[in-house]
Parts: C-alpha cells; sequence; structure tokens
C-alpha cells in the first residue's frame, strides 16, 4: 500500500486503486465534482474511502478547489428548538467520512454582511434556511460555493410545512371543543420568519370549519406582558372558551403562567398547544401539548445530496407536522403521545 511519508496514512493513491478508479475520479467525488460519475463509481469511491479509513489533507484540498471543507448552515436569528441541532448533527453524520466539518451561523440583520463572512470562510456548500435573497446567493455561487436551500425542499412539499403547523394545531383544538381560535405569535426582537405562515395556516383550518378568524396577539416572555396579551385575547373572545395556536413552546408556557394569573382554568377556559416539543414544555403542569416539527427529515435529504450528490428525498408534508398529547388541550393523561 502506498502511504504518505510524512504520517503513514493512506493515500488517494490507494483509495483509486481500491475503487478501481483514477485519482483524478477520488479527487471529483470527494469535492463535490462527481454530477457525471454514476451512482455506483460514488458508492465505489466512498467505499474504499471508509474502508482504509482515508481522510483527504485538509490544507491540499483548500488549495486545489480554492475552498475549504466547510459546510455552513445558515439560520435567521430566530428562537428554534432542539429539532434545529438534531438537523446538524444528522448532516455533521453524514459529513463526517469525507472530513467536512459543519458550522451553524446566525444570520446578521444586514444579509450583505453575511454573504462577506461566507466569502471569507469559502466554505465547500452552504445549507441556507431561507435567510439569502437570489442576490446574495448569485454573489456566493460566483465564488463556486454551492448553496442548497430549506426552501427548496419546501418546495417540492404539496404545501408549506409552517403552513401546515398552523393548520395542525387548530385542527386539533378544534376537535377537542367549540372555541375561539387566538395564534399568539412571539413578540420579541428577533425577526419573526415563520409566525406569520403559522398564523395563515390557522386561519386557513378555521375558514375550512366555518369558525370565526383566529384573534391575533403578541406575547413577550415575560409575566406581565404576556398576562396583558392573554387579557386582550380574552376581552376579545367575549366570553367564548379560547383556543390558542402559539407559535412555539417558550410562547405557549408563556400563555399557561398568564392564563394562571388571570383564573383561568388549562384545558377549560384555555387550550393551549405549542410548536418545538421541547423538554421543558414536558415537564411543566398541565404538561404542554405541542407540535412536533421533523426538521432533521428535512435536513437528511440535503445531507444526501451535499454528500453523494444524490436527488433529495422530499417527506410527505402530513409527516412533518405531528401532535404530542399533552395536558394542556384535553384532560390529563398518562403520558405524552402522538395524536
Amino acid at each position: 500500500m502506498t502511504t504518505d511519508m510524512t504520517s503513514g496514512r493512506p493515500t488517494s493513491w490507494d483509495v483509486a486503486r481500491l475503487a478501481g478508479v483514477s485519482r483524478s475520479t477520488v479527487s471529483q467525488v470527494l469535492n463535490g465534482n462527481d454530477e457525471r460519475f454514476p451512482q455506483e463509481t460514488r458508492d465505489r469511491v466512498l467505499a474504499a474511502v471508509s474502508q482504509l479509513s482515508y481522510r483527504p489533507s485538509r490544507a491540499g484540498r483548500s488549495l486545489v478547489t480554492g475552498l475549504s471543507d466547510l459546510i455552513v448552515v445558515v439560520v435567521p436569528r430566530v428562537i428554534f428548538g432542539r429539532h434545529l441541532q438534531d438537523a446538524v448533527e444528522s448532516l455533521s453524520a453524514r459529513a463526517a467520512p469525507l472530513s467536512m466539518s459543519v458550522v451553524l451561523r446566525y444570520a446578521d440583520v444586514d444579509s450583505a454582511v453575511t454573504v462577506a463572512a461566507i466569502l471569507d470562510l469559502r466554505p465547500a456548500h452552504v445549507v441556507d434556511f431561507g435567510v439569502f435573497t437570489d442576490q446574495d446567493r448569485h454573489a456566493i455561487e460566483t465564488a463556486g460555493i454551492r448553496v442548497q436551500s430549506t426552501q427548496e425542499m419546501i418546495a417540492r412539499l404539496a404545501g408549506d410545512p409552517n403552513r401546515q403547523i398552523g393548520v395542525t394545531q387548530a385542527r386539533h383544538l378544534l376537535a377537542n371543543g367549540e372555541r375561539r381560535l387566538v395564534s399568539a405569535l412571539l413578540l420579541d426582537d428577533h425577526e419573526d420568519v415563520w409566525g406569520p405562515t403559522r398564523q395563515l395556516g390557522t386561519a386557513d383550518e378555521a375558514r375550512r370549519q366555518g369558525v370565526a378568524a383566529p384573534l391575533v396577539v403578541r406575547v413577550p416572555l415575560d409575566l406581565a406582558g404576556a398576562v396583558g396579551a392573554l387579557r386582550t385575547a380574552v376581552s376579545q373572545a367575549a366570553g367564548q372558551p379560547l383556543g390558542v395556536c402559539c407559535y412555539n413552546d417558550d410562547v405557549a408556557i408563556a400563555i399557561i403562567a398568564a392564563a394562571r394569573e388571570l383564573n383561568l382554568a388549562v384545558p377549560a377556559d384555555i387550550a393551549v398547544i405549542g410548536v418545538d416539543y421541547t423538554q421543558v414544555g414536558q415537564l411543566i403542569r398541565p404538561r404542554l401539548t405541542t407540535v412536533e416539527i421533523d426538521l432533521p427529515k428535512i435536513m437528511v435529504g440535503i445531507a444526501d445530496f451535499i454528500t453523494d450528490g444524490a436527488a433529495p428525498v422530499v417527506p410527505h408534508l402530513d409527516t412533518i407536522a405531528r401532535v404530542i398529547l399533552g395536558e394542556t388541550t384535553v384532560p390529563a393523561a398518562d403520558g405524552p403521545r402522538r395524536a
């Protein structure tokens, strides 16, 4: 076996010989320039890489391609649940065999600053969670950096997952009794990228079931502010029991705390459903009913595309948002379960 004389480790020549391909083919497959190679060839190269525990020279690859071995995941400045971490870990696991590292970056207020930072890093790939404009993307791709957008994956679904979240929340609340729906959005200094779309989903379901359009309140994550927002909704509902579709579990917990201050019974007077299925939401009493978002399922498709060129597998929309039944929308149960 040919080895690197300075380290004793296998070289790309060893990978090429084991896979039965040229060294150039190995280089192109491992650097992501593999569109012209059949899947069987790519598989042989990756199998040889795994068998030999081959790790490409990072410095050498950077000199050849002009790009680093990074994958940068760019997300807006919003509050995420644990699923973002799960999604990034899924991508990292698939990138590891190619000696690529995954970096998470939150977008700057000015997207031009984020683009400049990306160009300085010179990553091999960028995964865009809806941050960049077409102009931003063009600037990045002109530098030879591939951009894979989660919005492209979403566009291939039979609808928008965030809108589906609002539909799922409203459908669950209305299935468990007649209520005046409320869309409780987050009020803080983060971008509200998905709240309005989730609100539209709640309104869609209200219209489909022939009930009044949802009331809309913005809820800060402090008790006094949450009490004020909930008091406004109670006043506008004119005595009807409420069904509150919350932006996320944090907002839902704030609403539950506010309900306690206003002597409202949960779920009799006010039913509450969150989003994200956070651990904290399952520790409070009453235990929170929430929507689980399968963000890793979307990321898996993106990861497969980045690491081996496979066409992203598009999950069915109904599998993206699932209700985890707690005690804030129905009477107490034995434990959390998927509705």
